[in-house]
């Protein structure tokens, strides 16, 4: 694997980032994971904007613009031959003294690392997966805000840990008021009675890019929808669910745990925002084909 450093390519043993930097110490960094199509981000410049949200709401300040950032991303997939890729940048406040205060650390670090896009996506796509409604919380929004995408994903991690003792393939958290909130990488959605419900931001929740690319998506194709509170008896009497994220696109739910197999998976409104989706990934990129 060849990974961006900085500003630079390099092989991924010489990659290597000081113990001192404060990303390792304390998570004190922001990331975001954008999608490559045939050498083509899908909606770049939305993944860059919550970049800068995210960093905004640390108070950190990166020299890289949105245009150096693409260009790093779309140079590390070809690095590593990769013309579909999930693509990671992380930017960390850097090296800095020991502690919490961050004032020291005067140059962030960059890195950037592309993956080949999972091979069962499309077999997925069709089966749908289970799901855990784990009893680990959310965040609340005024502890540590699920909507910045930061590096400090122990949240996360310990949900995902519930869920795979399930067998599950995401984990889907609730808020501290015990409302669906979102999964460890993903947004969810229900859907009822041809109706498209998913939780609203203030429910503590990250915006996603293929979340929002779903709900105008709905709108364009004229399904109802409605953000807002849904408590867990609501989600798991749905006649449908899915999943988004950048990875999964939109992704449809067999089974919840605790709960039932869904009646009809992935459902008709499901497989609507699936089509329409990767229509609208071909249409802004330009693909050669359909995909």
């Amino acid at each position: 694997m060849r990974i961006w450093l900085q500003n630079k390519i390099v092989p991924e043993r010489l990659a290597k980032v000081s113990v001192l930097d404060r990303g390792f110490l304390y998570g004190d960094g922001v990331y975001e994971a954008v999608r490559v199509y045939e050498g083509r981000i899908f909606r770049a410049e939305h993944h860059w904007k919550r970049l800068d949200g995210s960093l905004g709401s640390i108070h950190m300040r990166i020299p890289w613009s949105h245009s150096h950032l693409t260009a790093a991303c779309l140079a590390t997939a070809r690095a590593n031959g990769l013309s579909e890729a999930l693509v990671r940048v992380t930017l960390s406040r850097g090296q800095g003294e020991v502690g919490y205060d961050p004032r020291s650390a005067k140059r962030p670090t960059l890195t950037v690392i592309a993956s080949p896009i999972r091979k069962d996506l499309p077999r997925l796509w069709r089966s749908g997966v289970k799901i855990a409604v784990v009893n680990i919380r959310r965040n609340p929004m005024r502890s540590l805000s699920p909507a910045i995408k930061h590096t400090n994903a122990l949240n996360g991690i310990l949900a995902k840990i519930e869920a795979l003792k399930t067998g599950a393939f995401e984990g889907v958290f609730l808020n501290l008021e015990g409302f669906v909130a979102e999964g460890t990488i993903s947004n969810i959605f229900m859907v009822k009675r041809g109706v498209v419900k998913t939780p609203s931001l203030d429910c503590g929740i990250l915006e996603g890019v293929t979340r929002r690319s779903v709900l105008e998506l709905a709108r364009k194709d004229r399904v109802r929808v409605v953000e807002s509170r849904i408590p867990l008896k609501e989600l798991l009497a749905a006649d449908e669910v899915f999943l988004t994220s950048t990875t999964m696109e939109v992704m449809p739910v067999a089974r919840i745990v605790p709960g039932r197999a869904s009646p009809r998976t992935p459902g008709p409104v499901t497989r609507l925002l699936q089509k329409s989706l990767r229509e609208l990934i071909a249409k802004e990129l330009r693909l050669r084909g359909p995909i």
